[in-house]
């Protein structure tokens, strides 16, 4: 018999598996089972199988192996048959005093010769209460199917006429002619579902956990197993079955301690104590090994060991690392760390101020060393993305398809070396923040077309991919090159090139930061003295020394030259004043360069000359195509009102 289960809330997302229960009887007691089974049926399936024993059994199991059976019901020897060869819960209909005494009652009102058949020997209690109260019931029994015949003719030999015994002998003793009264009164059959009720309720929610944990574990990497108070294997992970050299089905309820003694939790069993770590050696593997007691409800019920790979960890950690320096490192310099008093840094500043005002790209544009990274830093960190990740690249450093691959990113088997799971490109990882491009004058122009499209589309396609990745970002590029200039000689792209000079400045060269070269100097020193062990006054005195011997030096390495420069002076200060009074014949000696020709008067005329008309034209470039606006064009060349002024009427001609 079949009865539906109750229809699923309307709130579940997911409808769960109905409790399945199989109530095993036939004859009379059957009989029962069908007019009460429909009590349940808004609770639980429940089909009826009409057999017994070994083919109730077979029948079980194979409704078992359609869908799970959460529990079973049945009643004497039948009953506990099917507790012994199944590993289901098997819940039993009882036969209660009460009850019986009642179905006792109703076979003497049949007839003065009564008999009690019950299954596997007769009951001591109803002999007692027979001997006190002079009842004349004869106690028979029976083992299974088999004997039932023979307990029929055991009935009859004795004169019995009226019997109380289970389903199978209470019809085989009607068919014998005497009359049978159930000892099942539906009370207790009734009783018996909502014991299977209960039984298949908490089947089924242990099944749902083992499954989960299943589950969970299954997708760990590392090994992971957990044991009862007597380190029996409750459950693991195929990482850990791997470990140990067998299979999951093989190692549950096996002792953990015998499978691997080094693995023994007997100390964290009766200890209880706090989750420790330990190497250990398992075989040919070294692994870090943790172990943990179980606690449920304060009392410690197992122990749980997790198996790590130190290579793993280290994986993890080179990750972490690199992810940090990609997306958690901020922008190290604001815009205030681009130093000096003169008018040049203070336009920087002003410029890049308003620079960060905006989301349009920035163009960057100054010799090696003069802070186009500082600046960009500035930009971004007084920018509304300062929270979001500042990623840098050098397109000068990199090869085109190494360049290619950190920018842009890889899918899994993109090509030949491809990193597993592929690689996210630097555009990626800028998502909602900065990408910084130093050098872009060195990008290949294959790669100029590529981030052309990431700047007109906002998004950008891996190698090897299908599917573009919309990105969120700002891009500011730096060079030292006379785009412009490539640009002319088709060495850059142009369309690229307007893109990316919406807004520009210009970082000065030292030689023309007169003013601010000997307070740059100062502060190099001071951050960097202390550590050397100079005293801040013979610092002070031998900086002094030595920007009066560079007096007038062209500094070709700009600020970062200035910088090796301070560096150099502390380093080697032991030899330039060995007895703390600096030697000057030393100092000319260890820094050289700064002592040599300055360039003749001619050539610094043809190279200003070079340079001024580079800007001239670089002036019309931008007026026309801001159609003359000439507060447009001051932001876009990153000079002020007055250089375009005055490069203008440079331009003009003679009268």
């Amino acid at each position: 018999m079949n009865t539906s289960p109750a229809a699923p809330s309307a709130h579940s997302s997911v409808t769960p598996r109905p409790l399945h229960i199989v109530a095993v009887a036939r004859h009379r007691l059957g009989r029962v089972l069908a007019r009460l089974i429909p009590e349940v049926a808004g609770q639980a399936e429940v089909e009826l199988v009409g057999q017994a024993f070994d083919d109730a059994v077979a029948a079980v199991r194979a409704l078992h192996a359609r869908r799970p059976v959460d529990a079973v019901v049945a009643a004497g020897a039948s009953g506990e048959w099917l507790r012994r060869h199944l590993d289901i819960p098997v819940a039993i209909v009882e036969v209660r005093g009460f009850d019986l005494m009642r179905a006792l009652a109703a076979a003497r009102a049949l007839s003065p010769r009564v008999g009690l058949v019950s299954f596997d020997g007769p009951s001591e209690h109803l002999a007692q209460l027979d001997t006190l109260f002079g009842m004349g019931i004869a106690q028979f029994s029976y083992r299974g199917a088999e004997d039932a015949p023979a307990c029929v003719e055991a009935l009859r030999a004795a004169g019995i006429e009226a019997v109380v015994s289970p389903g199978l002998v209470a019809d085989l003793a009607e068919q014998a002619g005497i009359a049978s009264v159930l000892m099942y009164s539906e009370d207790a059959v009734r009783q018996a579902l909502q014991d299977a009720l209960h039984l298949a309720r908490h089947g089924h929610a242990e099944r749902a956990r083992r499954e989960r944990l299943g589950t969970i574990l299954g997708q760990l990497q590392d090994g992971v197993v957990a044991v009862d108070l007597r380190q029996r294997i409750e459950a693991l992970n195929p990482a850990m079955a791997q470990l140990l050299g067998a299979s999951v089905a093989q190692l549950v309820g096996r002792v953990l301690s015998e499978v691997e003694p080094v693995l023994d939790l007997g100390a964290t069993l009766r200890l209880g104590e706090a989750p420790v770590e330990e190497v250990l050696q398992i075989g040919m593997r070294t692994l870090v090994v943790r172990r943990a007691p179980i606690v449920e409800n304060g009392e410690v019920t197992g122990a749980l060991l997790v198996c790590r790979d130190p290579a793993a960890i280290q994986r993890a950690d080179r990750h972490l690392r690199a992810n940090q320096r990609q997306r958690g490192a901020p922008a190290r310099y604001r815009i205030e760390a681009f130093a000096g008093d003169g008018a040049a840094a203070r336009r920087v500043r002003e410029l890049a101020r308003q620079c960060a005002a905006s989301d349009a790209t920035v163009l960057i544009v100054g010799e090696s060393g003069t802070g186009k990274e500082l600046v960009a830093q500035g930009i971004h960190s007084a920018s509304r993305r300062a929270t979001q990740p500042f990623l840098a690249v050098n397109c000068a450093a990199l090869g085109e398809s190494l360049l290619e691959s950190e920018l842009f990113g890889h899918e899994e088997g993109a090509f030949t070396g491809a990193r597993r799971g592929g690689k996210t490109g630097l555009i990626e990882a800028a998502h909602t923040g900065t990408l910084f491009l130093d050098e872009i004058g060195d990008m290949p122009l294959a790669l100029q077309t590529r981030l052309l499209r990431v700047l007109q589309e906002r998004e950008v396609l891996r190698v090897g991919a299908t599917a573009a990745v919309p990105v969120d970002l700002r891009v500011i590029a730096a060079t030292h090159a006379d785009l412009a200039g490539q640009v002319e000689r088709g060495l850059f792209r142009r369309d690229l090139y307007y893109r990316l000079a919406v807004l520009r400045i210009e970082t000065p060269p030292l030689r023309e930061r007169g003013a601010d070269i000997a307070s740059l100097a100062a502060g190099l020193m001071a951050r960097r003295a202390p550590a050397a062990g100079v005293p801040a006054d013979r610092a002070s005195a031998w900086l002094a020394a030595l920007l009066e011997l560079a007096a007038g030096y062209g500094w070709p390495g700009n600020v970062r030259e200035l910088e090796n420069l301070v560096e150099r002076l502390l380093a080697c200060h032991g030899y330039l004043a060995p007895e703390g009074r600096l030697d000057r014949a030393r100092l000319l000696e260890v820094f050289a360069e700064c002592t040599q020709a300055r360039p003749a008067p001619a050539r610094n005329r043809l190279l200003k000359g070079a340079r001024t008309a580079a800007e001239r034209q670089r002036v019309r470039e931008v007026l026309q195509s801001v159609q003359g606006d000439q507060d447009q064009a001051c932001v876009i060349l990153g000079i002020s009102r007055s250089t375009l002024w005055r490069r203008l009427r440079d331009e003009a001609p003679k009268a």
